[in-house]
């Protein structure tokens, strides 16, 4: 394949697409839509798709089925269609190459690349970075590059868009998910790089060169106009990528400070801080206390309201050490429902452990919180009875909303 390509990952709403169209604006790289690739082909069978039998026709039935329903209208749109190229260009790019993952994709970005007369391909598509262990078996000597936002701003921004989150928390808590699931690839492969969305708009010329270095090309004055690239990422004109073809704007930075209450930013700060320090992010609150979340994150939302509480009362959900031990048990919703302490099922043994949990936790003289269902459900059923009976002389309250000593 020559020169390897480049893929951009991150959160949406971290600036991929400014950083994909000024990748595009150097005289060597061409970078298309967003293809959604791996997410397709995530829960395909990849050795169909490959089998020298049926190659290159499978290959081509699965990239033609590629389709991406927009937000601005409900017509989805063909990958073929967002990258100006048909399935028999398609099918004869594949007949002379061996069957391949890697040869699927590059059947529509060379394409796409080589109508613009770039020698290099760069695919952006936020969503791989739930892929990115995929993009590295397929593509071993790929540059990944992975760009970060403040989690504070992303949220806000996520609540601007149609296909967003309506609740601040709610957008925190989706990060906090995102960046978990990537976090140990990206901390051990030597072929990535993490960029911050804060320093490519106020030191655009800088970390440009930075991420030409690492992929091995000449840094160009042109990356800085994006005017002409932006519409080629932005191929549905959707208003929220609209920026992308403006001049930098470094406003868009620490937006949090204006748009967030104090409230807010302690919740954010109480979930995501520890990854807020590891990306040199502000903070402003100090927390004396450590809670662990659920395993299940997301879950997460459904208790928003709760947590934020918790977070006012100096509780932090991420640990300051290593080997920091919980001084705050937490648990959520009604015993004998499906999220119950994260668990897919809750039983009498189930009980017993919390009972003893909970005893371990008053000799321990730590903090007993049981945030109920927030829609105020009643605690119906006998694990809940026989639970409210043996804590009682215990004082924990069972409560959707505040804390409870025990």
């Amino acid at each position: 394949m020559g020169t390897p390509p480049i893929f951009i990952v991150g959160v949406q709403r971290s600036g991929t697409t400014l950083l994909s169209a000024m990748l595009a604006a150097h005289s060597r790289l061409s970078c298309g839509a967003e293809t959604h690739f791996f997410r397709k082909l995530s829960p395909t069978d990849a050795q169909r798709v490959c089998a020298r039998e049926t190659w290159p026709k499978a290959a081509v039935d699965f990239v033609t089925s590629i389709r991406h329903t927009g937000f601005v209208s409900s017509e989805s749109k063909a990958l073929l269609e967002k990258y100006q190229v048909d399935a028999a260009s398609v099918e004869a790019y594949l007949r002379e190459k061996e069957p391949s993952v890697a040869h699927i994709l590059s059947s529509v970005t060379e394409l796409y690349m080589a109508k613009r007369q770039k020698q290099r391909w760069v695919e952006k598509t936020p969503d791989h970075l739930l892929h990115t262990g995929m993009i590295r078996t397929y593509f071993p000597n790929s540059p990944i590059i992975r760009i970060v936002r403040d989690p504070r701003d992303v949220a806000l921004s996520l609540m601007k868009v149609p296909w967003g989150v309506k609740r601040f928390a709610e957008g925190v808590f989706y990060w906090d998910r995102l960046e978990k699931s990537s976090r140990d690839f990206f901390e051990g492969d030597r072929l990535s790089l993490t960029i911050r969305f804060e320093d490519l708009v106020s030191s655009p010329t800088d970390t440009l060169k930075a991420v030409c270095d690492f992929i091995g090309e000449s840094f160009e004055a042109s990356m800085l106009d994006t005017s002409n690239t932006g519409a080629e990422i932005n191929t549905r004109n959707v208003p929220w990528k609209s920026k992308v073809s403006q001049a930098l704007d470094a406003s868009r930075a620490t937006a949090w400070k204006n748009d967030l209450s104090p409230r807010e930013n302690q919740l954010a700060e109480a979930v995501v801080g520890d990854r807020l320090d590891a990306f040199r992010y502000p903070r402003e609150v100090a927390f004396s206390r450590f809670a662990e979340l659920p395993a299940d994150l997301d879950v997460l939302p459904k208790y928003a309201d709760a947590l934020e509480v918790l977070a006012a009362d100096s509780v932090r959900f991420w640990r300051a050490t290593p080997d920091e031990c919980p001084t705050v048990h937490m648990y959520l919703g009604q015993p004998g429902s499906l999220d119950w302490a994260a668990r897919s099922t809750s039983s009498a043994k189930d009980v017993f452990t919390v009972l003893a949990d909970v005893t371990r936790t008053v000799v321990s003289d730590h903090s007993v919180y049981w945030i109920a269902d927030s829609d105020g459900r009643a605690w119906d059923g006998w694990m809940p009875f026989f639970l409210r009976t043996c804590l009682s002389p215990f004082k924990v309250q069972m409560n959707a909303y505040g804390p409870a000593q025990a």
